[in-house]
């Protein structure tokens, strides 16, 4: 049989509450053993003594097996504590008939038996276990009586009876009380587990919600690319772990005549051509990549590990997509064209001076005539 880890777990607990079963017996042999070794009694012989041993190991290995191979997990107290209980209460009672010197004093175990099962028995149950213990202690009584009255007490007999009675009558209504705490301690942590557990979802919706409120915060609303504050955020991050010896290329893009755009189509119009840019630009690069709008039709790209070469094939790239699609829903045939300026990010500098370089490659592609990129090196000058 296949058990879960909690199955596992649960049986591992049944075997230490049989060991301390199998103690219990194993300590009242001990003591029977010691008080034989002593000559302390005389109704009972070694030939008993070895029955009540072999009768203990048999029904504790009895136990033990049904518990190893995981035949309790068909019944419906695996725990099988009432079954354990009452083969005790029986085992006991055949103990103490034979010892009549010694009974007063072995009425405890009675009650030790009743506190093994505490915990795990219903309020049926534990009357049940408490009523066969006065019904095996009377039957010792009847049988003392009837096969030993030159030695037997009757009063005193009834009076052992009626003291058993009285401790497990008290038994049961700790029990009771134990039990009717124990069930109010479940409730108050299956009502805080409870309430754990919807602080926990509470505060995933909360962290998906901030998470959710950061995305937007740092996302520009008509083009879905980053906005300016969060792109500069994720630049600097990006700027401060790259390695020296990795180049990183920042490229500033200019939709060329865009105020004329907005004044003879309209703003609307113009936003259309500012969003299908965006869609055309995040086309040609990688996840790696950032993209940002800078501000108006000013946008803002960093490109890790891209040289002067491959920095200017991404915005050349990007310039010929762009200028080579056609707005129809606009007019027939109609296209715009973008500069693009770029630089390389010298390791160590500010952003801010590799914006201004990229800032300047821009605006002399827009005074060289617009429709172009154009590169300045971000190489350090070097003395004469």
């Amino acid at each position: 049989m296949n058990l879960s880890n909690r199955q596992r777990h649960e049986q591992r607990l049944r075997i230490r509450r049989l060991v301390i079963s199998a103690l219990s017996h194993g300590m009242l042999l001990i003591i029977l053993g010691s008080a034989l070794t002593l000559n302390l009694l005389n109704s009972i012989s070694w030939e008993h003594y070895f029955l009540f041993i072999i009768t203990a190991a048999v029904t504790q290995a009895g136990f033990w097996l049904i518990i190893h191979y995981d035949l309790n997990l068909k019944l419906d107290d695996p725990s099988m504590t009432l079954l354990q209980m009452s083969t005790a209460i029986i085992w006991f009672s055949l103990v103490i008939s034979e010892l009549p010197e010694v009974r007063g004093a072995l009425l405890i175990l009675y009650v030790m038996v009743m506190l093994f099962g505490i915990f795990q028995l219903s309020m049926l149950e534990f009357a049940f276990a408490g009523l066969l213990s006065l019904v095996c202690f009377g039957a010792v009584i009847i049988a003392d009586i009837s096969f030993r009255p030159e030695i037997t007490s009757l009063k005193l007999s009834i009076m052992q009876w009626i003291i058993l009675a009285t401790a497990q009558t008290w038994i049961a209504l700790f029990g009771s009380y134990v039990r009717k705490l124990s069930e109010r301690l479940k409730r108050q942590r299956s009502v805080l587990k409870a309430s754990n557990d919807k602080m926990v979802r509470t505060n995933e919706e909360l962290e998906q919600a901030m998470l959710q409120l950061d995305e937007i915060a740092g996302t520009d609303e008509l083009t879905g690319i980053l906005n300016r504050r969060r792109f500069f955020q994720e630049a600097e991050a990006r700027l401060h772990n790259i390695d020296n010896y990795q180049a990183c290329a920042l490229c500033m893009i200019d939709i060329d005549y865009f105020k004329g755009i907005n004044d003879r189509y309209g703003h609307q119009c113009g936003d259309q051509v500012l969003e299908q840019f965006s869609r055309i630009a995040s086309s040609c690069l990688r996840t790696t990549d950032l993209f940002g709008r800078y501000g108006g039709e000013e946008f803002i790209l960093l490109l890790p590990h891209n040289n002067q070469e491959s920095g200017i094939k991404v915005a050349e790239r990007i310039r010929q997509s762009f200028s080579s699609h056609c707005f129809n829903e606009l007019e027939q045939g109609l296209s715009f064209t973008l500069s693009a300026g770029i630089t390389l990010h010298r390791w160590g500098e500010p952003l801010e001076n590799t914006l201004k370089r990229a800032d300047d490659a821009l605006y002399r592609a827009k005074k060289g005539g617009r429709n172009q990129t154009v590169y300045i090196s971000g190489a350090r000058n070097q003395p004469a």
